[in-house]
């Protein structure tokens, strides 16, 4: 995983694409939410895309959890900021060893699946951290998402692009949840290596580009763009 520690401060002015999708993803679950004043959970919450937005539910509690202290700093001067008055957490952990004190009526997981090692297990482990009829909403990017940037670096190099980050279909995905409801789109955005690299997407290979294989990897997407697969899916 991308040391998130040291892209925390630029994340938000290039992070577009997960921002968009933590804003559909948390327009899509406000139909199953419960009537009363929810306990909510943020996995991944980054540097709060989706956590304000929770917050302006004024939720019974609100806890965020990431892996990255500077991304988890971010995120609490914008609570402190927006919401001073709301009861809200935050904890510095791994979102795969987290394990909550409370269960939730809601828990959100956006724009981090695609880092976890297990999916599976993961699955599993918040199955037990909901409430009855509680719902689990996942944002991911499918299989589609940085499409023009894999053809480029084959192209440019010969060799597949490598990267840790998984892109993926979750409605194909099987779990002992159900779906209650899905939305996916296209986003674009030009093709700035740069921003990927400041949001920690782009390749982890072993063996780095030449400069040769750099410029022509430059030359193939000047004046492209990067398309993202937005994929909202909520769960019980």
């Amino acid at each position: 995983m991308p040391n998130f520690d040291i892209k925390a401060s630029e994340y938000d002015s290039v992070s577009e694409p997960q921002a968009e999708l933590a804003s559909g993803l948390f327009e899509l679950s406000l139909d199953y939410l419960p009537d009363t004043r929810p306990d909510l959970l943020d996995i991944g919450c980054g540097t709060g895309h989706l956590s304000l937005d929770l917050a302006s539910l004024f939720p019974n509690s609100l806890d965020c959890v990431d892996i990255s202290k500077e991304m988890l700093k971010i995120c609490k001067e914008k609570l402190q900021a927006n919401f001073p008055n709301l009861k809200w957490r935050l904890f510095e952990n791994d979102a795969e060893a987290f394990e909550p004190d409370r269960k939730y009526d809601a828990i959100y997981c956006s724009a981090t699946i695609q880092w976890f090692s297990d999916v599976a297990k993961f699955f599993k482990m918040v199955k037990k951290w909901l409430k009855p009829n509680g719902i689990l909403c996942v944002g991911a990017f499918g299989e589609k998402t940085l499409c023009e940037l894999r053809e480029a670096y084959f192209k440019a190099a010969g060799r597949q692009l490598e990267t840790k980050a998984k892109f993926f279909s979750l409605d194909k995905f099987k779990t002992d949840f159900k779906i209650l409801d899905s939305a996916e789109c296209i986003y674009t955005q030009s093709a700035d290596l740069k921003a990927l690299g400041k949001m920690g997407v782009t390749g982890t290979g072993k063996k780095p580009l030449t400069r040769t294989e750099a410029q022509k990897l430059k030359e193939i997407l000047a004046g492209a763009n990067f398309s993202w697969e937005l994929r909202a899916m909520i769960y019980t």
